[in-house]
């Protein structure tokens, strides 16, 4: 069976019997009882079934009007090589790059990176103390602003909130990422006042200075990402 055909009705059945538990003990069924689960003909289940079993991927028991079905050796090593296809697939990392213009922002990262409570955060989690400041990006494209609302999905460093008795102070998402050969993450603050086609970058380094950046130069941040990190 190739890998496109576990999406068909033949791999319909093999998934809800392994899933029933037919790869350690036989499971009672019957036609009827797989057609009601699987949403396909009666008829059309008998029919994959002899092929499955003329395959040698499973054995019947007939037993009155039900029947035992276990998966074969040859079943349970197709699973697991669909299984580690699909582990390569949705563990195998892609780069994703939004790209945007330099513009000077109101100046709160500043006052807020600088607050012990979040630095402390920053530099257990990220794994650098940022530079008190954010680079900010207006993102140009209109594939920017979608890809960052996947980025910000996956973004899963969380940055708590928390009080000092007489304020509360919100709390932020991180993903880590790099701005040209620099360490940096972006950072999704909780209460912004930025639109979503812009983003701020955190860095141990302040990049304007390390890039040699102005106001309106177009930068572009990559983001390592697995299809499980937006699951």
């Amino acid at each position: 069976m190739s890998f496109e055909e576990i999406f068909n009705s033949r791999g319909r059945i093999l998934l809800y019997l392994a899933e029933k538990g037919a790869v350690v003990e036989g499971v009672k069924t019957s036609t009827a009882a797989l057609a009601r689960e699987l949403g396909i003909s009666q008829q059309s289940v008998s029919r994959l079934l002899m092929e499955l079993a003329r395959e040698g991927l499973i054995e019947r028991e007939i037993s009155g009007r039900s029947m035992i079905i276990r998966l074969t050796d040859e079943a349970l090593e197709l699973a697991l090589s669909l299984y580690a296809k699909l582990k390569e697939i949705l563990e195998s990392p892609s780069e994703m790059i939004l790209t945007g213009r330099v513009f000077t922002g109101l100046g709160e990262g500043a006052y807020y990176i600088q607050i012990p409570f979040y630095m402390r955060q920053f530099e257990e989690k990220l794994g650098f103390k940022p530079y008190p400041g954010t680079l900010n990006l207006k993102l140009i494209r209109r594939d920017d602003v979608l890809k960052r609302a996947l980025v910000e999905r996956a973004a899963r460093i969380e940055i708590e909130r928390f009080s000092d008795g007489r304020r509360s102070y919100g709390g932020a998402r991180c993903i880590k990422a790099r701005v040209g050969e620099e360490d940096a993450a972006i950072i999704f603050i909780e209460r912004t006042h930025y639109p979503r086609d812009v983003i701020e970058i955190l860095s141990p380094v302040c990049l304007r200075e390390r890039l040699g950046l102005k106001d309106g130069d177009i930068v572009s941040v990559r983001v390592s990402l697995s299809p499980l990190d937006l699951a």
